[in-house]
């Protein structure tokens, strides 16, 4: 039987695997599926895939400028075995720019850090200030780089079925490493404010660090969150795909069709379908009903389990689990604002080269992120938020229209309340706020305002993660690893017999690698694997028992 969807794509058959969400995880783990020869559907509720993953014009008076909506920089596609080799995707038309320096700091009397790829020149920048810190930071790139060798086979893993390659893997590394790691291990037990005060005297230093480790929304003092990635990509690097982070997400949309998968959007579900124990359909808002033996939530975990889900097929220790998740507890959350530009801004007192403007954290030390954290957990807007800023448009003209002679800005202040206090709502507040944050700018950048043609604002209340969390759970050290999201929903399975759950909720945690979406689907297709030996067997014991009959 063939069926035309509203979306216009044809289908015929069964399907073995649905796919709620169509970010790039629930994209990763259709691919693999796809690839491994099952039928997989992935259903997007917007009009475009990708999730936070996507790359649109969203600024309306510059219709030609693409923005990147959520995630711009990756940092873990080139650690290998990468998701972006495995599947070809350079032969979907995937291309990467490689970005640097990775970051900067920026002072407001005129200093300027830049932190390059290659650790001598980095080490080198860091000199000025301290010679002692620079060879501290060698130290601790290195430490942090060699952690993350060692964990990595466990990171693309299953975290509570630890495959004994997997483990030969992490033993022969730490061998390697072992001189490093003890300190490493402190670094990650401890929280990101601690360890910077003890490594470092530098303002700079420490301000460049904290900048691009402050967007967990978690505050900085929590232990277990001493991972800083910006050292860890001297030895891995930064890139970004060419004509923005969409372009990724479109190569797994076209690696899933070009294996007899679909990919379709505007097709938000409404409800999934739990008969005797097991997930067996969904229906979506037009009403349709699609059934499959397989069913992946690639969505939060609250909204798979208590909204799509009536909570009541949950046992009652997984209930109070969910209870119990901590989700913007501390009432952090993101504030991003994209802004399209006449011209490229300036940093006259801070050289005014292009490693001024690539990414910058504007602030005078880190006692003021501790300081507009405190504010944000509070529901309070600082004065002078710090800021940092990215201008993808210095690597990636491809994000412009052509010749234009613009660039496009991204604006995210280091702090943000998830929810203000006082009764105050974000839709009345979120130009006030990135006026404030542009005086900030304005006093690094002189002449920025006047180079705006327009902007689009995206505050908590706009991303669409349960309370706004882009991450989906909290990244605290009891919601990581065999634990994330919760000790009875880790390693991608739920109670619910044929009902999964990927995505930046899931091991290991956010960012842009397709880690989780992979994993998810290698778990069920040895399920399936499994399932089919026993089925094998049982008829071959049939087969015996009627022969000697």
């Amino acid at each position: 039987m063939v069926v035309q969807h509203e979306s216009g794509v044809m289908s015929s058959g069964p399907i073995d695997t649905i796919v709620i969400g169509g970010g790039h995880n629930g994209l990763t783990c259709a691919a693999y599926l796809a690839r491994a020869g099952k039928r997989v559907t992935v259903l997007e509720s917007l009009a475009t895939a990708g999730g936070y993953c996507t790359s649109e014009a969203t600024v309306s008076e510059a219709p030609g400028f693409l923005m990147n909506t959520g995630g711009i920089d990756h940092i873990f596609t080139n650690v290998g075995p990468s998701v972006v080799d495995e599947l070809q995707l350079a032969r979907r038309g995937l291309r990467y720019v490689d970005i640097d320096p990775l970051g900067s700091y920026l002072g407001p009397d005129g200093t300027c850090l830049p932190l390059w790829r290659d650790l001598d020149r980095a080490c080198a920048e860091i000199a000025r200030f301290s010679r002692r810190d620079a060879e501290r930071y060698r130290e601790f790139a290195t430490a942090l780089a060699d952690a993350v060798h060692v964990l990595t086979p466990y990171l693309m893993g299953h975290p509570t079925r630890v495959r004994p390659v997997d483990v030969l893997a992490i033993l022969r590394r730490a061998a390697r490493s072992r001189r490093s790691l003890a300190t490493a291990v402190r670094i990650l037990m401890s929280s990101p404010a601690a360890v910077l005060d003890e490594w470092f005297e530098s303002d700079e230093v420490k301000s460049v660090i904290i900048a691009y480790t402050s967007f967990t929304t978690t505050p900085i003092d929590t232990p277990g969150l001493g991972l800083s990635l910006i050292p860890i990509q001297h030895r891995w690097g930064l890139r970004r795909p060419v004509g923005g982070s969409g372009a990724f997400t479109r190569a797994l949309t076209d690696c899933i069709r070009a294996e007899g998968g679909e990919v379709r959007t505007n097709a938000a579900v409404r409800e999934i379908v739990v008969g005797n124990g097991r997930a067996e359909a969904v229906v979506l808002e037009s009403g349709e009903t699609l059934h499959a033996d397989h069913i992946v939530g690639a969505l939060d975990p609250v909204t798979l389990l208590t909204r799509l889900l009536d909570p009541a097929h949950l046992p009652a220790k997984v209930r109070a689990e969910l209870a119990g998740m901590q989700v913007g507890a501390h009432n952090l959350g993101a504030f991003k604002v994209d802004i399209a530009l006449r011209g490229r801004p300036r940093f006259p007192r801070h050289g005014g080269g292009d490693q001024a403007v690539v990414a910058q954290a504007m602030l005078t030390d880190i006692g003021e992120v501790k300081a507009a954290t405190r504010q944000a957990m509070a529901g309070e807007l600082p004065d002078e938020p710090p800021v940092t800023l990215w201008t993808p448009t210095v690597f990636d003209r491809e994000l412009l229209p052509a010749g234009s002679t613009g660039d496009s800005l991204y604006l995210y202040p280091i702090a943000t309340p998830l929810k203000l206090s006082d009764g105050r709502d974000w839709q009345t507040e979120k130009q006030g706020y990135l006026d404030r944050c542009l005086d900030v700018v304005e006093k690094y950048a002189p002449g920025t305002k006047d180079l705006i043609i327009g902007t689009n604002i995206r505050s908590p209340e706009d991303f669409p993660s349960h309370n706004g969390n882009i991450y989906h759970v909290d990244m605290l050290l009891s919601q990581l690893g065999p634990w994330r999201p919760t000790p009875s929903l880790s390693g991608y399975r739920t109670p619910i017999e044929g009902l999964w759950h990927t995505a930046a909720g899931a091991h290991p945690v956010g960012g842009l690698s397709g880690w989780s979406g992979r994993t998810t689907a290698r778990t069920i297709l040895r399920q399936d694997a499994r399932s089919g030996a026993r089925r094998g067997l049982l008829r071959r014991e049939h087969s015996t028992a009627s022969s000697l009959a």
